[in-house]
């Protein structure tokens, strides 16, 4: 079990280079689901209109490996970087990785409801803070 002073969140924001398909999405998903849980990583996803936002949580050292993919990720552009902070507890202990912004992929798709769903406050209020950011 890892020491609470060992727990950061990062969070960030990017652009698609292209629209993402459906198929590029959930590749993208079922990638970043394997190396989180591998490497002890929790957080979430948001993809609206090529827009990407993410938080991620974990050890420090697994969060920096993880950002370093992020960074090297040719299928997005405009990383910035929004914080990196220490944290005493996971906001997403259960989630390696949501996807948000996905109304229409679950009428189409509603295997797919249990990755997509409502948001929390606290989601709500990170979304509207990186919409915030965007203008």
């Amino acid at each position: 079990m890892s020491k609470p002073k060992d727990l950061v969140e990062l969070s960030y924001l990017s652009e698609a280079v292209s629209d993402m398909s459906f198929l590029g999405l959930m590749r993208l998903l079922e990638a970043a689901r394997a190396f989180n849980l591998k490497n002890g990583i929790t957080g979430i996803l948001f993809y609206d209109n090529q827009q990407f936002g993410q938080i991620i949580e974990g050890e420090r050292a697994n969060v920096m490996k993880v950002w370093k993919r992020i960074q090297d990720d040719k299928r997005h552009h405009r990383v910035e970087l929004l914080e990196i902070r220490e944290i005493s507890e996971r906001s997403f202990p259960d989630w390696l990785l949501r996807f948000y912004g996905g109304e229409t992929l679950t009428r189409d798709y509603p295997v797919l409801a249990g990755m997509v769903g409502g948001m929390d406050k606290h989601s709500l209020a990170l979304m509207n803070k990186m919409r915030e950011t965007e203008r």
